[in-house]
């Protein structure tokens, strides 16, 4: 009963966070003062628990979208490979591009947000239809997965997840880095 609460949880948190996006990043994208920094590394417990609660779901529910979207995802290009590894990807052949609609969510569910339009999950990357020819957008998700590598899926998320409650989707550090690194590959 618990995990089916924390999957419709993660499912709302998930879809309010992904259609707040743009309206997000209209806000103030100011750098996080030394308060805001001191708090995601020392969070409120209330917040802690919320996502240590989260995270063994956000991790199950990561695998599963790999397992079933991997195989119909496409490599990387060669130019888009040599992309990744300057962006510090360990394995650019184990990462796949998956042309979608409609993002997976969890318990199953799709979501046909008009805002998102790509998002990184493990080694795939999903692409709406409308930007699947859209450099920039890919790099910005391929610096997500130089991320992943760099701190591992499980930490990733705590952080990601941690910057997104205290400082919100504009000013995430990690969000940050991927605007201030995607590009047109070349």
């Amino acid at each position: 009963m618990l995990y089916k609460k924390q999957l419709n949880y993660l499912s709302k948190l998930s879809t309010v966070s992904l259609l707040n996006v743009f309206l997000l990043a209209a806000c103030s994208s100011a750098k996080p003062t030394a308060k805001e920094l001191a708090l995601i590394k020392n969070p409120p417990p209330n917040t802690q628990a919320k996502i240590d609660a989260l995270i063994p779901v956000a991790l199950k529910w990561y695998d599963d979208v790999e397992r079933t979207l991997y195989t119909k995802g496409r490599v990387l290009s060669s130019a888009e490979k040599r992309q990744a590894i300057e962006f510090g990807i360990k394995n650019p052949n184990k990462i796949r591009v998956v042309i979608l609609e409609k993002f997976p969510e969890p318990n199953n569910q799709t979501v046909n947000n008009h805002f998102e339009g790509a998002r990184a999950m493990g080694n795939i990357i999903l692409i709406k239809p409308r930007h699947k020819d859209n450099s920039v957008i890919l790099c910005h998700e391929l610096v997500h997965i130089a991320q992943i590598d760099r701190l591992g899926l499980k930490q990733f998320l705590k952080r990601y997840a941690m910057e997104s409650e205290v400082l919100g989707y504009s000013r995430s550090l990690l969000e940050n880095e991927a605007y201030a690194r995607q590009q047109v590959i070349k």
